[in-house]
């Protein structure tokens, strides 16, 4: 599916569905064309190198999917590939879905598998204010970056609340399996400071006026991207620091929780210790033994094992073992 937004600088802005003559669009001077390409067919990419004359390996890339993070600069243009993330929790956990952008003078083509929401949002804005698009490439380049940059703002705030609902259930019931979801977490976060480290790279580059295609005027834009998502790798990385608190936390709890039980278990073998000194005592087969044949000796030896027991746990209370 192809939607594309058109500006001229006397008409103003409208929209256009599907494949029209896009060469001839950007002919003019001063216009500007925003194509967005949703899972493109074959005949959708065709226009890429027609139309665009965008190089076909790269056009072939687009097509099998799966590139890394990257910037290929060429004479007329650059071919883009930035990713964002998204979570998913207690289901495929943390992943990254990228986005193909080829960035020209008069122009901006994007193609994607999949949906963006802040994409949408951008391109509403776009089609109702005009000056999206006629401040120039450069300008609505920034504008989609820095909507894409703040996806990773949804799976941050999800971080926060889950690390706050594990440091929670920390200190009420620390089951094995919350260690397990500590653990994928974190392995999450890691994944996130992974993903974000490249896409710097990217915004770095651009801040810096290293392509002749980008003015400097919108240099300060990009910088401020960048620094957006450095927050976002702090962020991260604070996380992970607190993951690694959450996780000490469970083991002291557990580790108490043992004790705990250990103190009790070794109070009640305390307990026993003597009380099975007497039975034993009286136990043994000695034909001649005071107490065997005195009327009341077996209610005196259960009479000295409840005082025991009597004693020794008021002890144990004294000493807050209990």
């Amino acid at each position: 599916m192809i939607r594309s937004v058109f500006y001229h600088p006397e008409k103003g802005t409208r929209i256009i569905e599907g494949i029209v003559d896009f060469r001839s669009l950007i002919a003019e001077q001063g216009t500007m064309l925003w194509v967005d390409m949703l899972s493109p067919s074959d005949e959708e990419a065709y226009c890429l190198t027609h139309d665009f004359d965008f190089h076909p390996l790269i056009v072939e890339d687009v097509v099998t999917r799966q590139l890394s993070p990257k910037v290929d600069e060429f004479q007329n243009y650059l071919f883009l590939v930035f990713h964002t993330a998204y979570y998913n929790p207690g289901e495929e956990g943390l992943s990254s879905k990228e986005i193909y952008i080829f960035f020209g003078k008069q122009y901006i083509v994007i193609a994607r598998y999949k949906e963006f929401k802040s994409l949408e949002d951008l391109f509403e804005r776009a089609v109702k204010d005009e000056r999206i698009l006629g401040r120039g490439a450069d300008f609505l380049l920034h504008n989609i970056l820095d909507y894409l940059v703040e996806d990773y703002n949804s799976a941050l705030a999800l971080f926060d609340h889950i690390i706050q609902d594990l440091e929670e259930e920390v200190f009420l019931d620390p089951e094995r399996s919350l260690l397990r979801r500590i653990y994928e977490l974190r392995e999450d976060i890691i994944h996130l400071r992974q993903i974000v480290g490249p896409q710097r790279e990217i915004l770095r580059n651009f801040a810096s006026g290293r392509y002749k295609l980008v003015g400097e005027d919108t240099y300060i834009y990009f910088r401020d991207v960048y620094d957006h998502l450095t927050e976002i790798e702090n962020s991260a990385n604070s996380y992970r620091d607190l993951l690694v608190s959450v996780l000490e936390t469970y083991f002291s709890v557990v580790s108490n929780k043992t004790n705990d039980v250990m103190r009790v278990l070794t109070v009640f073998s305390t307990i026993f210790i003597p009380l099975t000194f007497l039975t034993g005592l009286y136990g043994m087969n000695f034909r001649y033994m005071p107490e065997l044949k005195w009327q009341y000796g077996y209610f005196l030896v259960l009479a000295l094992c409840v005082i025991i027991t009597v004693i020794l746990l008021a002890y144990f209370k004294r000493k807050k073992w209990l």
